[in-house]
């Protein structure tokens, strides 16, 4: 089986449609924002990604990112930070370009196995245009599952030219794609068994010049494993046998499911019932599955082809089964799991398609499969357009069971709590949230930080409501249960601080960083409680030290120069201010301090260009406007 390309002229028009069709399909998402859903840590609050440094280098390549190690990845964001900083469209591009490219290769794999051009581009296409696919393309948090695939598809490749023309060259080039694969996520670890696979399949005989051709790739497996179980350790002491068996079960019968009907698909599958064979949501499934694999393992007598496909899926889906403890809460899904995996079924559907390819409406059927999977990725993207759309997806699909997406909706909607009934309508989402995770969220030793955090959440609420008491009586339920909850010591202190009780509330702001030294907000509230204080010096102190651990925080860089100025260290803090407008053009206070302290310095016109700006972000502001009609005097 020889790695071929098509002529040309063929290869540019299989390149062009793929784009253009990807492009109409995924376009609108280019436009969309980052979510509160893992993109924080890892790119727009992550100073590893800020540029190619040699100290972001050493740290991608020495630490978890916090549970995965995926530093190929990180160097992906980075290039995407050169090029345009934090601005989504970017990094939302650079993933839609590497599913493009993931899809061609897809294609070749398949026409070199199916022997057959178009049924390859059909089953191509079909991995382009998934709706199931929507989550590693569309989210900017699962360029992992991209870049792996990539690296893994290229890899496979070129393991196959090399054992067809035996050059040396392919055959390191595999090795080496291979590391890269791993370093992009480590759940293509199965590469190895997925090539005795393919050598089994074209009836290669397992001797020993074969074997020995695969241990530079089990060994890369077996080290990167090694590596991986340091960062993922809790589900293995979190939950029961059953449970290990039974919902990676689940799981893969879902996930074939919705390859063939990609309906109700979500960023989350809560499980919200009990994990036994007497629950017909893992009973069946259960069944289902014996019965698939006794009706594989029967086609053995007449095709390769069932115990192929299903073994490629099996192989690539397997390193996630055991993914599904999140926080508190069991899922037995994530879409993204799927993308590599679902190669073998389009195999199978592929192989398919070949016997019947001679009926007249095959052709028509192609053509409807493609279009409706088209509609459906179209709207599955749209639900990743913001924070609050993805989770109300979430809540449309799972009402009784996603206390994540109850949670995350309510923290969207409390931000607008200038709005009447905003935060009404917040209580009401994190009370429901609450509901939910008493019922089915898991003890974490002796603490639960799931219902912590969303009584601090909920406490957090009342308090902009202004409803002391039980906003009190709320953060101290959310301590009782988690003692270390760094949002519920961080919301005491502001608690304290608003009722005046500033010794109280310095308490509570050490305490939040004794808690999580890095959650930089508990350094700017404390900084803020010095100024107020007259305590200026131990201002900058706190503040420098926060500045530290995240310099990309605008509030902190802002708080940092206020705080400098009082104690006429003016340069330093005219440095800090542009650095805050430079981090968040829209942050109108940062402006007009810039604004001032330009005027202050004879850059007028400089100062002008401020207090301008402050006027497109918000028109209504009179000091923005009485600024200019005074320095203009001046000029």
């Amino acid at each position: 089986m020889t790695i071929e390309l098509p002529k040309k002229s063929v290869l540019w028009s299989v390149v062009g449609l793929f784009f253009f069709l990807l492009f109409i399909v995924y376009g609108h998402a280019l436009g969309f924002d980052f979510v509160h859903w893992d993109d924080g840590i890892l790119i727009y609050e992550n100073e590893a990604v800020r540029g190619i440094t040699l100290q972001n280098l050493k740290t991608i390549f020495t630490t978890y990112d916090p549970e995965l190690y995926i530093p190929f990845t990180l160097i992906s964001y980075q290039i995407d930070y050169m090029i345009g900083g934090i601005n989504p469209t970017i990094y939302h591009f650079h993933s839609l370009i590497l599913h493009v490219l993931n899809s061609l290769l897809v294609t070749l794999l398949l026409k070199n196995l199916l022997k057959n051009n178009w049924i390859a581009l059909f089953a191509g296409l079909i991995f382009a245009l998934h709706p199931l696919n929507v989550e590693a393309v569309v989210w900017a948090s699962a360029r992992k599952d991209l870049l792996s695939t990539l690296f893994f598809l290229l890899s496979l490749l070129g393991y196959i030219s090399f054992r067809d023309d035996q050059k040396k060259s392919y055959y390191y080039a595999s090795i080496a794609l291979f590391a890269c694969a791993l370093l992009s996520k480590v759940t293509v670890i199965g590469l190895p068994i997925l090539l005795l696979l393919l050598d089994w399949k074209e009836n290669r005989i397992w001797e020993k010049g074969i074997l020995s051709e695969k241990i530079p790739y089990f060994v890369l497996s077996f080290f990167f494993g090694f590596i991986a179980i340091f960062g993922k350790t809790t589900v293995l002491g979190s939950s029961s046998l059953e449970e290990k068996i039974l919902i990676p079960i689940k799981s893969i019968v879902f996930y074939l499911e919705k390859f063939i009907l990609p309906t109700k698909l979500s960023v989350l599958y809560p499980i919200a019932s009990d994990i036994n064979l007497h629950n017909p949501m893992f009973l069946l499934p259960l069944i289902g599955l014996i019965g698939l694999g006794i009706g594989i393992i029967y086609s053995l007598k007449k095709t390769k082809v069932f115990f192929f496909g299903f073994a490629w899926f099996a192989i690539c889906v397997g390193p996630t089964l055991l993914n599904f403890f999140k926080g508190d809460f069991l899922y037995y899904a994530s879409d993204r799991y799927a993308y590599t995996a679902i190669i073998g079924l389009l195999y199978i559907l592929g192989w398919f398609f070949l016997q019947i390819s001679h009926k007249k409406w095959v052709a028509g059927l192609c053509v409807a499969m493609l279009f409706g999977y088209s509609i459906g990725t179209i709207r599955q993207a749209s639900s990743w357009e913001n924070t609050y759309t993805l989770f109300q997806h979430v809540i449309k699909h799972y009402p009784d069971a996603a206390a994540a997406g109850y949670n995350n909706v309510g923290n969207y909607v409390s931000l607008q709590y200038r709005e009447e009934g905003k935060l009404d309508e917040a209580i009401e989402l994190y009370q429901k949230a609450l509901e939910i995770s008493q019922k089915h969220s898991r003890n974490v030793g002796d603490t639960n930080p799931g219902v912590s955090k969303i009584l601090s959440n909920l406490a957090s609420a009342y308090r902009q409501k202004g409803e002391m008491a039980t906003s009190l009586k709320t953060y101290k339920e959310s301590l009782r249960i988690n003692p270390i909850n760094t949002h519920a010591l961080l919301g005491l202190g502001t608690y304290y601080n608003q009722q005046g009780q500033a010794e109280l509330a310095e308490s509570y702001y050490y305490s939040a960083i004794e808690a999580n030294p890095r959650f930089v907000t508990s350094y700017v509230n404390l900084g803020s409680l010095y100024v107020q204080a007259g305590r200026y010096n131990d201002a900058v102190d706190i503040l420098e030290t926060g500045v530290s651990y995240n310099p990309f925080y605008p509030q902190a860089q802002y708080n940092l120069a206020v705080a400098l100025r009082k104690i006429g260290r003016n340069a330093e803090s005219l440095a800090r201010l542009e650095t805050a407008v430079k981090l968040e053009p829209s942050f109108v206070a940062a402006r007009i301090n810039l604004g001032i302290q330009y005027a202050e310095r004879q850059r007028i016109q400089e100062s002008i260009d401020q207090f301008k700006a402050v006027l497109q972000y918000d028109p209504s502001n009179a000091r923005a406007r009485s600024a200019i009609q005074q320095l203009e005097n001046v000029e």
